[in-house]
């Protein structure tokens, strides 16, 4: 049975906030590649939610590449058979800001 995917508020923050760098600095073909990318894993994460790599100290936390620069931090709900996306993470970012 296929997960449920639910957007959290910060993930939807930081996915916008992300298109909206690549549409100032980058152009349209970088922000349809994201885009494509990220609805690609989105698509492999509802069959293979344990996919990404666990959180060292939170067990349903998981974290996989989206792009060099760009993870996706998501909790798995196995009873409810959802996945919270929760941030969008750009990997030069301070890794203490990271909350999840």
């Amino acid at each position: 049975m296929a997960y449920k995917i639910i957007w959290s508020a910060e993930a939807r923050q930081t996915y916008f906030s992300i298109i909206d760098y690549l549409h100032t600095e980058w152009s349209d073909k970088e922000i349809v590649n994201f885009v494509n990318r990220v609805n690609y894993k989105l698509d492999l994460l509802v069959t293979q939610p344990n996919l990404g790599a666990t959180h060292k100290r939170k067990y349903n936390i998981h974290k996989t590449v989206i792009h060099k620069h760009t993870s996706l931090v998501y909790h798995v709900k196995p009873i409810k058979k959802e996945i919270v996306l929760l941030t969008f993470w750009d990997g030069r970012q301070n890794p203490l800001k990271l909350k999840h």
